[in-house]
């Protein structure tokens, strides 16, 4: 029994550090290619390593991170690739469930985006991405956890992870806040008149749109590092 408490507490444990390490990579504090340092992170923490390399197996398969043999654990690198495919995914799956949400949301799910857009309004009006990006989260959180759909709920959660470090992105595009507030109105009219299809459609074109701004910056900065000063 007591090896067994052992073993949950590890367990817990790591979980723990998975979610700091991955908010942090989220966030930007750890930067594409930087090395994850498990003895270093470990002894931060005040912990031992075993709670970290569970927690960095975890945010490798998610994609977060990559092993390699002669690198160690780095943060991955943000490609036009990686960034097509997982903005590719979170555009149908958050279709699909503001698709589902529109059809079940009351009047006070509704009160509530329409507060989230008014915030971003003023956010976006003061130019402040990274508040903006915390309440378009909720917005989107809100539509989504509404929806019924378990299944879909948990699958989205894993790809909006990723999704979160190219949104931020995003939003520091000039013009982009602007852009995407139009966006959320479109949506939160689409829930207001109860039109389920042009909610899965506007949601759809919301991320569709966040991925081509962030792929022109990708293709400008790589383009910009190829010129020869």
């Amino acid at each position: 029994m007591k090896k067994l408490l052992k073993l949950e507490g590890y367990d817990l444990l790591s979980k723990k550090v998975y979610r700091i390490l991955k908010k942090e990579i989220i966030k930007g504090s750890f930067k594409p290619g930087d090395k994850v340092l498990e003895g270093k992170i470990a002894e931060q923490m005040g912990i031992s390593r075993t709670p970290v390399r569970e927690a960095i197996r975890g945010l490798a398969a998610e994609g977060f991170v990559v092993l390699s043999p002669n690198q160690g654990v780095v943060v991955r690198s943000v490609s036009a690739e990686n960034i097509r495919e997982v903005l590719q995914i979170h555009s149908a799956l958050e279709g699909l469930a503001a698709r589902l949400s529109c059809e079940v949301i009351n009047e006070e799910e509704l009160k509530e985006l329409e507060n989230y857009v008014k915030k971003m309004e003023k956010l976006a009006n003061k130019k402040d991405s990274s508040g903006y990006s915390e309440i378009d989260l909720k917005f989107h959180e809100l539509i989504v956890n509404n929806c019924g759909n378990k299944r879909l709920i948990e699958m989205r959660k894993n790809i909006s992870d990723q999704a979160q470090r190219y949104r931020i992105g995003s939003l520091s595009i000039p013009r982009r806040l602007k852009e995407s507030l139009k966006e959320h109105q479109k949506i939160l009219k689409a829930f207001k008149t109860k039109d389920p299809k042009k909610a899965d459609s506007t949601s759809q074109k919301h991320i569709q749109n966040a991925l081509k701004n962030i792929l022109n910056k990708v293709i400008e900065k790589k383009e910009n590092s190829h010129k020869v000063v």
